[in-house]
């Protein structure tokens, strides 16, 4: 039989040395990120909230634009919404899981 020699065990790739934690990124941080995502469902809102009060003052007779832009505001909140909603139930099952 032939003799099997152990030795130290190294760096899977020599050529890649071992280093410390890799640096941060530099992008973008989550806060602002989520900030620039979120404004244009803001200004929906508001833009919603302006439609809604000029109609109910009656500086405006235009039925439609309002429901049109109180509607655009329901829905881009709505998908807001379960955006949030399906990131809340990915960030459940990653704690989920074990370790």
């Amino acid at each position: 039989m032939s003799d099997f020699g152990i030795g130290p065990v190294g760096s899977a790739n020599p050529a890649l040395p071992v280093t410390g934690p890799a640096p941060a990124a530099t992008g973008v941080e989550f806060g602002e990120a989520l900030r620039r995502a979120l404004a244009p469902v803001n200004e929906l809102q508001q833009a919603a909230d302006r439609a809604s009060q000029e109609f109910a003052l009656g500086h405006s007779q235009d039925v439609a634009s309002t429901l049109i832009a109180i509607e655009k505001a329901n829905l881009a909140f709505q998908f807001a919404l379960q955006i949030r909603n399906k990131l809340l139930e990915t960030y459940q099952e990653i704690m989920r899981m074990p370790l």
